[in-house]
């Protein structure tokens, strides 16, 4: 070692920057996967009936969610419960009695599974 230098492992601050480093990317990907979530929900046409519900109520309400824990970071995405309609994606995404299943969410997240793991190791 050179003379006059000292070299000092500080493990918090390390952990600190990673941390940092890994929110940030969480938030691109959790905007990513929302927007991608949004694009597919207002390309559904059917059933022609509840477009306006599509694009007005249930596309509003989709956001992402980024929450920190000591040792986790976690991602949410989806449609945040409002009122009454505490189920606004669910059943577009699952379906109902009445209606059949147009998966929005799940594959925004599945057919980007490559795009994600980039965006959460910083490429």
């Amino acid at each position: 070692m050179a003379a006059g230098y000292t070299l000092t492992w500080k493990p918090d601050e390390l952990t600190k920057k990673i941390s940092g480093d890994l929110v940030a990317n969480a938030q691109l990907t959790g905007k990513f996967v929302e927007t991608d979530a949004r694009r597919r929900l207002l390309a559904i046409n059917d059933p022609k009936w509840g477009a306006k519900y599509r694009s007005q109520v249930v596309a509003r309400l989709l956001t992402y969610e980024v929450e920190t824990k000591p040792k986790e970071v976690i991602i949410k995405v989806g449609v945040r419960a409002s009122g009454s309609g505490r189920h606004h994606g669910f059943f577009i995404e699952f379906g109902s009695r009445t209606s059949g299943s147009y998966s929005f969410l799940r594959p925004s997240v599945y057919e980007n599974a490559a795009r994600i793991v980039a965006l959460l190791s910083g490429k």
